[in-house]
C-alpha cells in the first residue's frame, strides 16, 4: 500500500503535534508493509479555487491555474492508494490550508454522474485514493472534531475509511502524563499498522487512542494556567 500523507499544520515539526500524532500513524502503517511519504502543504503555493468550473467545462480535470497545487500536488494526490489528509483544528474545523487543498481537488469530480446516498461526489478518474482524516486539537473533548468529522464524511463518503483524532494535544509533551501518553502514542501506531492490515481499525485501539490523559477538570485547569503564563509573558497581564 502506498500511503501520501498531507500535513497542513503551519509549525515546524517539532512543536507541531499534528506531526507527532501523524508520524506515529505512518511508523504503524509501514510496520503492516506500506510505503508513506509526507508532504508539507506549508512549503507550496496553493491558490484558493475560483469557482470558475474550468476544470469541469472547459480543460477537463486539470485547474486552469498554474501554481504547486496544480502541477505538482495533484500527481502525489492521485497516486496514493490511501491520502492521510493531517490538519490541526484551531477553529472549530480544519485550517486553512487544507481546506484550501481539498477544494483545489475539484478537478476530480464528475458533474454529470449521480450523487449516491452514502454522500462524496462521483470521480471522473477511474484510479483515485482512499482518504483517513487525521487532526489534533489542544481541548479537552473529543466532540470538537463533530464539524470536522462531517465535513470529511459529506466531501469524501465512502472513500473516507479511516478518522483519527486526538484532543488535549498541547497536554501530549507534559512530562507528568507521559505514561497515559505512551499508551496513546502506541495506540496511534497499531491504528497505522491495522489500517494496512486488516483495512480498518478496531473499537478498542480507537478507545485508548481518544482516552482521557486526565480528568477534564484538570486539563481545564491546565489550560488555564498556560494561557496566564504566556499571557503574561507577552506582556498582557
Amino acid at each position: 500500500m502506498q500511503i501520501v500523507a498531507f500535513n497542513s499544520s503551519p509549525r515546524d515539526n517539532e512543536t507541531s503535534k499534528t506531526e507527532l500524532i501523524l508520524q506515529k500513524f505512518l511508523a504503524g502503517a509501514r510496520r503492516a508493509g506500506a510505503s508513506t511519504e509526507t508532504i508539507y502543504l506549508r512549503r507550496y503555493q496553493i491558490k484558493d479555487c475560483l469557482g470558475c468550473f474550468s476544470c469541469w467545462l472547459k480543460d477537463l480535470g486539470r485547474c486552469v491555474q498554474k501554481d504547486d497545487m496544480a502541477e505538482l500536488l495533484f500527481q502525489h494526490y492521485l497516486k496514493a492508494e490511501v491520502a492521510v489528509l493531517a490538519t490541526p483544528i484551531y477553529y472549530m474545523t480544519m485550517n486553512a490550508r487544507m481546506k484550501a487543498f481539498i477544494d483545489r481537488t475539484l478537478p476530480l469530480m464528475d458533474p454529470l454522474a449521480e450523487v449516491g446516498p452514502e454522500g462524496g461526489h462521483p470521480y471522473r478518474y477511474e484510479k483515485v485514493p482512499k482518504v483517513a482524516a487525521l487532526s489534533v486539537c489542544a481541548f479537552w473533548d473529543q466532540s470538537m472534531f463533530q464539524p470536522l468529522s462531517l465535513n470529511m464524511k459529506m466531501i469524501f463518503g465512502r472513500d473516507l475509511i479511516a478518522e483519527i483524532y486526538r484532543h488535549s494535544s498541547e497536554a501530549l509533551t507534559v512530562p507528568e502524563l507521559r505514561p497515559q501518553v505512551d499508551q496513546v502514542l502506541a495506540a496511534v501506531a497499531q491504528a497505522g499498522e491495522e489500517l494496512v492490515r486488516d483495512g480498518q481499525i478496531k473499537e478498542e485501539t480507537m478507545a485508548a487512542l481518544t482516552q482521557e490523559l486526565a480528568p477534564a477538570s484538570i486539563m481545564q485547569e491546565m489550560s488555564r494556567q498556560y494561557w496566564a503564563q504566556a499571557m503574561e509573558l507577552a506582556g498582557n497581564k
